[in-house]
């Protein structure tokens, strides 16, 4: 028997008193670790507050990398092991990510206030646009770096001639937007899978897509809110994320305009302007997005809505894009306030008109409030009579029936009717006052003639006569 056997002294039997028992040694189990799975990405958020970046490598351009963040440090590596996964960045040498602007590493932040000045310097030295326009843009670059966080993507339209400069504009906004991707292609499937797997900020080249217009329109409504998607072949794709585009002049669409900041662009006679792709600007841009990198890292966690200021008096969609445009601002009121300011102005410059017969109703309500009346409840016959005396008096040659007053008012969101034994009964109480005149305020409707306000609170509050 060998020694290297295990034996016990308990007695096999009672048969067999002197016998041992050879206690075999059982093989050890070899346990072998799951695999792990490899994840592509262009960013992530851990359990434990890690945040991931895309980066490209600063000494070789064709190489990605991965910035980490956690604990306040910022480290760079090939790739980030977490658990069962293995995490990669996107290579570079693919359609999806070939031609994207990524930040070359992260470099001392400082304020949201000094970044949103010194992106405003650097677009001062290439664009020949007005300061508050500059400003605008300037809070549009730092919003796209906190994309994840928003429930409304903000969009930029510039318009203008030949030769005014729109192209300068969208490569200068390309350097300094996170991920931006200049395009006149909006119809190849690797185009929107770019836009589903990278929430890039797209800038397109409206020119470059002249015959896509449709295809073009699609995009621009289906990816300024996050839960939209598109569907191809099969695939439910998203195409949200911040987008700029140019346009020789803006579309008839009065709910895709609404949702951009507008920039108007002319041909300038400066000689001193910087091209957005000369070395001494993308130096300075790739300096401006290291600093947005180490801000995203730092504040993405804490960052909270702003409040639209009390003083303001923004509609739903400016209201949306207040929001984007505020949030890496939320902190600093003055900033928020002055932002509130510039789109309440844009509002008021780049709003839809209304049509002939929406301004005539809007009219007709408008006296319709300001009559004093004794007696019955008035109807929706008595308002067209006032409506149709407005237009006469004013010299139109059209009228407007009971029916379309009653159609026109819903879509003024005027609706609180009641029917009765004379008819449709117009329910004006102060809630309907307050709108029919912050309706006339933001419209510019002309009073109508012979119109007396007197001493009416709401006038007053709205700065109406």
């Amino acid at each position: 028997m060998t020694r290297n056997a295990e034996f016990s002294a308990d007695t096999a039997s009672e048969a067999h008193p002197t016998a041992y028992t050879v206690m075999i040694p059982r093989p050890t189990a070899q346990v072998t670790a799951a695999p792990k799975r490899t994840i592509e990405i262009a960013s992530a958020e851990l359990e434990d507050g890690t945040q991931i970046e895309i980066i490209e490598d600063p000494q070789d351009p064709s190489i990605t990398k991965l910035a980490v963040f956690n604990n306040g440090e910022v480290r760079t590596v090939d790739r980030f092991d977490v658990e069962n996964r293995l995490f990669v960045p996107f290579p570079r040498d693919t359609n999806l990510l070939r031609h994207v602007r990524l930040p070359r590493g992260v470099g001392e932040c400082g304020t949201a206030h000094s970044l949103l000045h010194d992106t405003v310097e650097l677009l001062t030295r290439c664009l020949d646009i007005s300061d508050d326009d500059l400003l605008l843009l300037a809070h549009f670059v730092l919003s796209t770096w906190f994309v994840e966080r928003l429930s409304v993507a903000p969009y930029v339209a510039f318009f203008g001639l030949p030769r005014a400069g729109k192209s300068t504009a969208l490569t200068a906004l390309k350097f300094l937007c996170r991920r931006g991707l200049l395009t006149g292609d909006i119809t190849s499937a690797a185009f929107y899978r770019a836009c589903d797997r990278l929430t890039l900020t797209l800038l397109i080249d409206e020119t470059g897509t002249a015959g896509e217009r449709r295809a073009l329109f699609h995009l621009l409504r289906t990816g300024t809110t996050r839960e939209v998607v598109a569907l191809r072949k099969n695939e439910s794709i998203k195409t949200f994320g911040p987008k700029v585009v140019s346009w020789i002049e803006l579309p008839n669409d009065a709910a895709l305009n609404s949702r951009c900041i507008v920039v108007p662009l002319y041909e300038t006679l400066r000689t001193d302007l910087l091209k957005p792709t000369s070395p001494e600007f993308v130096h300075a841009a790739d300096d401006l997005q290291k600093r947005f990198l180490q801000f995203r890292f730092e504040k993405i966690k804490s960052i909270v809505p702003p409040r639209v200021p009390a003083s303001s008096r923004l509609h739903s969609r400016t209201r949306d894009l207040y929001e984007a445009l505020a949030l890496p601002m939320s902190d600093d009121s003055e900033s928020c306030k002055t932002l509130a300011e510039l789109l309440e102005a844009q509002e008021n410059s780049y709003r839809a008109p209304l049509s002939g017969s929406q301004s005539a109703v809007l009219q007709g309500l408008f006296t319709f409030m300001h009559l004093r009346r004794e007696g019955r409840r008035p109807v929706v016959r008595d308002l067209t009579e006032v409506i149709n005396t407005n237009l006469a008096t004013a010299g139109q040659r059209f009228w407007i029936s009971p029916r379309e007053v009653g159609a026109t008012m819903t879509a003024l969101g005027f609706n609180n009717r009641k029917r009765g034994n004379t008819g449709w009964q117009i329910v004006a109480g102060l809630k309907e006052m307050e709108h029919i005149h912050a309706l006339f305020a933001s419209y510019r409707v002309q009073l109508p003639p012979g119109c007396s306000i007197g001493d009416c609170e709401f006038c007053k509050r709205y700065k109406i006569g």
